[in-house]
């Protein structure tokens, strides 16, 4: 993505992006949607259908970014003999660039890509470019909501606050604004949203859904906003006031964790962390999130998908591994236990979650919108980092 220069922000902040980058799937005359069609990606073919082909293709490659793919794979292999799944856990920050590179040499050795989506760089840089190509069969993905099927959803995580439950019995924020009060001043942990995406991301949705964190500055502090010359509209002014309360800049979710929770302390900060974290319970920390709290929105999910490599040697057992990752055509199978877990949600109804876990209908949450969010969140970087103390 391209870098915007800091001296020319506001003013290309003021006006919002009318730049679209076209649709996400590979154009339907392309040499990859072709291979996609000819390969039946846009077919549903049954698991016995797709069983037989994949035993002939014999084998399968998977580059993830979570450690309990393997466990999905082992599963597999106890399902459907006959096909040997090779797994590659790889960080999320490696992953794309190794592909990328992978893909741009000729080479084609994986089959399934599952990584995490919150900025639109695969929608826009490797799906429409055809590199990579959703599957997506009626039998599993008919009742998900429209709105995470842009890619195919495997599951959903989020960056929710975290509080201290020894000094709070109840989430003690409702709003963003509150971050900008004297009682919150050094007491707000987040991260550097100028290297970290999953913090932009927010930030640039903030600034998408500005009429809203204007109406809630109105329900907050009784009075209407008024903005700065250098606060183009309210997610602006917020980004701007929050930095100027001093919040701690974390190097990561579990310094996040271990700040806000560890025990005995009288007057603890709150903290933005991957929902995930709540496992940290287990490990002696004084933690809970409050979603439900929340006035407008905790922010927006990060979206983990699956894709299939265009071109990869092994499309059927592919498809036959999605369905059962995804849990079967009744969502129940064994394929998805390993990702029931707290702290990451399917937006598939049929598959179970985790105890504990509160709905994710009753999460506030702005929707996805990986268009503005590839095309804006480097003016936010930019205004973030102009305004870092």
């Amino acid at each position: 993505m391209k870098k915007i220069a800091v001296a020319m922000l506001l003013a290309a902040a003021m006006f919002s992006s009318a730049f679209s980058m076209g649709q996400t799937e590979t154009k339907s005359n392309s040499q990859e949607a072709k291979w996609a069609r000819d390969n039946g990606l846009d077919k549903d073919e049954s698991v016995d259908e797709l069983y037989q082909k994949a035993k002939a293709e014999g084998s399968l490659v998977i580059y993830t970014i979570s450690s309990r793919t393997q466990k999905v794979a082992n599963a597999f292999k106890e399902a459907y003999p006959g096909i040997n799944v090779e797994v590659y856990d790889i960080s999320s920050g490696t992953l794309k660039e190794k592909f990328a590179t992978e893909y741009k040499s000729g080479i084609r050795t994986v089959d399934i890509l599952h990584s995490k989506e919150q900025v639109g760089e695969y929608t826009y840089e490797m799906f429409s470019e055809g590199m990579l190509h959703n599957y997506q069969p009626a039998s599993i993905f008919k009742n998900v909501p429209a709105s995470y099927m842009t890619l195919t959803p495997l599951m959903l995580e989020l960056n929710l606050w975290f509080y201290n439950i020894e000094v709070y019995k109840t989430c003690p924020i409702t709003s963003w604004w509150d971050f900008t009060k004297p009682e919150w001043k050094g007491r707000v942990v987040f991260q550097d949203a100028a290297s970290n995406d999953a913090y932009c991301a927010p930030l640039t949705a903030m600034v998408q859904h500005a009429d809203e964190m204007a109406a809630d500055y109105e329900k907050v502090f009784g009075k209407k906003i008024q903005l700065a010359k250098d606060e183009p509209n309210a997610g602006y002014a917020f980004i701007k006031r929050f930095l100027a309360n001093s919040p701690i800049i974390a190097k990561g979710s579990d310094e996040v964790i271990e700040l806000v929770g560890a025990k005995g302390q009288k007057n603890p900060p709150v903290g933005y962390a991957s929902s995930v974290k709540l496992r940290k319970q287990r490990d002696g920390y004084a933690i809970n999130y409050g979603p439900k709290t929340m006035h407008v929105s905790n922010g927006i999910p990060a979206l983990n998908f699956i894709a299939i490599a265009n071109e990869c040697k092994h499309p059927n057992a592919a498809k036959l591994f999605i369905k059962f990752w995804m849990g079967g055509e009744d969502g129940k199978g064994k394929g998805y236990e390993p990702l029931v877990s707290l702290g990451s949600w399917s937006v598939r109804p049929e598959n179970p979650s985790a105890k504990g876990n509160i709905p994710l209908a009753d999460i506030p949450l702005w929707d996805i919108d990986f268009d503005y969010i590839y095309n804006n969140i480097e003016t936010v970087r930019d205004y973030w980092i102009a305004h870092r103390n």
